[in-house]
């Protein structure tokens, strides 16, 4: 299977679960996350790309975040 790493968003290249580092694409990230009860960074990019002031990638961060960035 080819390594289809063309639409991640994710900077964090040191990250194990990066799909530029392993052949699984996202599977593994996402697996961890919701696992975790957590969003993605993907998601909170598809919102605002700065998402430097996030201190935790949970479900209830994604929709603040969203709410504070929607318009």
């Amino acid at each position: 299977m080819e390594n289809q790493t063309h639409f991640c968003t994710c900077k964090n290249l040191n990250c194990k679960l990066n799909p530029h580092n392993q052949s699984k694409g996202c599977d593994l990230c996402i697996k961890k996350n919701l696992k975790s009860r957590e969003i993605p960074s993907c998601f909170f990019k598809l919102v605002n790309d700065d998402t430097s002031k996030i201190k935790e990638f949970t479900i209830e961060s994604f929709v603040d975040f969203f709410i504070q960035n929607k318009g």
